[in-house]
């Protein structure tokens, strides 16, 4: 049987919208795998955390800003206007440098 033009239609907008649901920033994840081609997981944050390592202000994805941890390492990490905008488990933190990112409940300073 022959699909018809409106369910090759459908099967084609199902698959973009599949393609553009792809892990962000600050997402969790087990392993790198699951963060897709762009980022990787950072297993030392609870429940994993999708970013990209060694970043500067102008390599991080849209919605994350470089946050500079110490001036050898910098990871990106989702941006936020409160705390309503990070998983559970996080906070946005607005006292560390000029950019307000979220950042697990209990990691360290």
């Amino acid at each position: 049987m022959k699909p018809t033009p409106l369910v090759a239609l459908v099967v084609l907008a199902l698959a973009s919208l599949a393609a553009a649901c792809g892990a962000v920033v600050g997402d969790a994840c087990e392993n790198s795998t699951d963060c897709g081609q762009n980022l990787v997981c950072e297993t030392s944050l609870p429940d994993g955390y999708c970013t990209t390592r060694d970043c500067d202000l102008e390599s991080c994805p849209d919605d994350s800003v470089c946050i500079e941890f110490r001036p050898d390492l910098s990871f990106c990490m989702a941006s936020c206007a409160s705390n309503g905008d990070c998983r559970e488990g996080y906070v946005c933190v607005r006292d560390f440098g000029s950019h307000p990112f979220c950042n697990a409940v209990d990691a360290p300073e």
